[in-house]
């Protein structure tokens, strides 16, 4: 099998139909992905599929490149259609492939001009089109449709269509319920002011593969005070060298070092993909794995630069919004509070937190501070770890989910905005966010029936990168459902409202 994650091709056929078409347009996608995807994914030719037993040998073919236990294999299909196509054998190669992978129906368009459409020149993908979709939805099966009913594959909507598939096969192949599934670690239980963002229904979000491992607050004082002072320094010059630590006293900087090597083992031990941390008050109170209190901002913070992201709050759905917008964009992704607005009509709201985002999404200068709400409660000799920036601008994506354990569902709603350069004169790690219509936005979050938590996840990049990201997000929710067990059963586990998209900024 390959080591890199695999897209399969083939190529749907009609034999009363010009077979060369076919013949051609699979030379043409595989090279038009392995152009575009290259570095990423291994493309797989099956051919031409048109009979049950074409059907049959190119299902045979895909099974060699059948997802592991531990991932890898196929993640994608790319089924093209350069004429009519059979729309049986493309519903009979997937039934037999049983992959459970995104498949992106793709047809060629016609070509105006003379000649172009007599019996030979004629491709007639468009109605086959029709014809394909409404197999697949005899069948149950989700499928991703390209932005236009007929792209040439050499056109620059068609490589759009291409990239965002493939961050939609990169999402929904972490939430396979076959093999490891998605892993969170706690630290802790939730904090008791803000239980609403830690009333969370694991049962439900392990639907979708979730599985969460514990570290108590009294085992990781305990792992603090015995970590080795070989580990300790390395640990320390390892933060002197991110963020710098001058004005980080020395018995703190001790203390947010022991933990930042215990999260790092924890990680490691565990194979996980994040954690999320009871972050205050205990910590700070009772003086956890050190002379001092210490805030996890800045540990949590160098996870999330690794791509592991850190919730703070015990929040597992806040950080399920992170995992999925980092497994889509491949951009570091922060958590944050709807926090500020002001009484205008700019549409904007501050996003913040205590400080614990990545350095690399902030302005340079970013430091490691005193908590500056917490010192007042716990003493400020107990409130160090916290990061001070500013998010640096860009075209934004957030995204929030949320369980819903009474109806035994999960809905989520995601949008786009605009992080403002202006910076923010206060405390903590904080980002100005235009957001058209933000009011429809945030009646949806309080409105009864949903009710949302005050989290959302959020990443920053270029508004091809967060179309794409969206795209990826909303697309792969079909393939989540279905993995989840409830294919053809007319229920969805996972609800998503979209509150706009990168065309309405």
């Amino acid at each position: 099998m390959s080591r890199k994650p695999v897209i399969l091709g083939f190529m749907g056929n009609r034999g009363s139909f010009p077979t060369e078409f076919a013949v051609e347009g699979a030379q043409a996608t595989a090279s038009v992905v392995r152009e575009l995807l290259g570095n990423a994914v291994e493309y797989v030719d099956l051919g031409n599929v048109e009979t049950y037993a074409d059907a049959k040998r190119a299902a045979a073919k895909a099974q060699e490149h059948r997802a592991g236990v531990d991932g890898g294999g196929a993640i994608g299909v790319v089924c093209s259609m350069y004429n009519f196509s059979d729309e049986n054998g493309i519903r009979d190669f997937l039934r037999l492939a049983d992959l459970n992978v995104p498949v992106l129906i793709h047809t060629e368009p016609d070509v105006r001009g003379k000649g172009k459409m007599g019996q030979r020149g004629r491709r007639d993908g468009a109605c086959g089109r029709f014809s394909a979709t409404n197999a697949l939805r005899h069948i149950g099966y989700p499928y991703t449709l390209t932005s236009k009913h007929c792209e040439a594959v050499d056109s620059v909507a068609f490589a759009d269509d291409l990239r965002a598939f493939h961050a939609t096969c990169v999402l929904a192949s972490k939430f396979r319920r076959r093999g490891r599934g998605v892993r969170l670690g706690l630290v802790g239980s939730g904090p008791d002011d803000f239980q609403t963002v830690t009333t969370v229904s694991t049962e439900l979000l392990g639907h979708l593969g979730l599985s969460t491992v514990g570290l108590e607050l009294i085992a990781l004082d305990r792992q603090m005070r015995n970590v080795s002072p070989s580990r300790l320094s390395s640990k320390k010059d390892e933060i002197r060298e991110h963020f710098g630590a001058e004005e980080v006293p020395s018995a703190s900087l001790d203390a947010i070092g022991r933990m930042g090597v215990v999260f790092d083992r924890f990680v490691e031990e565990n194979d996980l993909d994040g954690i999320a941390v009871r972050c205050w008050t205990e910590m700070q109170k009772y003086q956890v794995g050190g002379e001092v209190g210490v805030m996890p901002c800045t540990c949590m913070s160098m996870l999330s630069e690794r791509l592991l992201p850190a919730a703070c709050e015990t929040d597992i759905a806040g950080w399920m919004g992170m995992y999925m917008l980092q497994s889509a964009s491949g951009l570091v992704p922060v958590l944050g509070d709807w926090n500020n607005m002001f009484d205008d009509e700019r549409q904007e709201v501050d996003l913040f937190h205590c400080g614990v985002w990545a350095k690399s999404v902030m302005h340079p200068g970013s430091k490691i501070t005193e908590h500056q709400i917490l010192a007042d409660v716990v003493g400020r000799e107990n409130s160090w770890g916290a990061i001070d920036g500013d998010l640096k601008p860009g075209t934004c994506a957030f995204l929030r989910p949320c369980t819903n354990a009474r109806e035994g569902k999960i809905f989520m709603y995601g949008g786009v905005g605009q992080v403002k350069e202006e910076r923010i004169q206060t405390f903590g790690t904080r980002g100005r966010v235009y957001i058209p219509e933000i009011q429809g936005l945030f009646r949806y979050i309080t409105d009864p029936r949903r009710a949302v938590e005050h989290h959302a996840a959020l990443v920053v990049g270029t508004r091809r990168a967060i179309a794409t990201t969206m795209k990826a997000v909303r697309d792969a929710l079909p393939y989540i459902n279905a993995q989840a067990g409830l294919n053809g059963s007319g229920l969805e586990l996972v609800e998503y409202y979209e509150h706009n998209t990168v065309e309405q900024l």
